[in-house]
């Protein structure tokens, strides 16, 4: 079984540990699939992964990636946080992710 297909398996099963686990792989494709995958899912642990570890990623398409997963997770706290990090992102397609995460939260999307 591929690490994709195991994504997809965690997604199914709501395994959330295993999609914070593979959200570490060096394969970019893998990372983001899983972060995406935790966003579906959107438990505390997810949300805790994200918030500030992958909101402050080296990588502008992870951060992008936590942006959407968190905006799906419709956590209360997630606003805030986006709010937080949109006042200081320099990077031009992680501020669009940002605003479409919090518009997502608010339900102007």
């Amino acid at each position: 079984m591929s690490k994709l297909e195991k994504v997809e398996k965690a997604i199914e099963k709501g395994k959330e540990k295993a999609l914070i686990k593979l959200a570490q792989d060096k394969d970019e494709e893998i990372k983001l699939a899983a972060i995406a995958g935790m966003g579906k899912i959107g438990k505390d642990d997810s949300f805790n992964a994200m918030v500030p570890d992958m909101l402050t990623d080296g990588d502008p398409k992870v951060r992008a990636a936590a942006a959407l997963a968190l905006g799906e997770m419709k956590n209360e706290h997630a606003s805030a946080h986006l709010r937080y990090y949109l006042e200081r992102e320099k990077d031009p397609s992680v501020i669009n992710a940002l605003k479409k995460a919090i518009s997502n939260l608010n339900g102007t999307e």
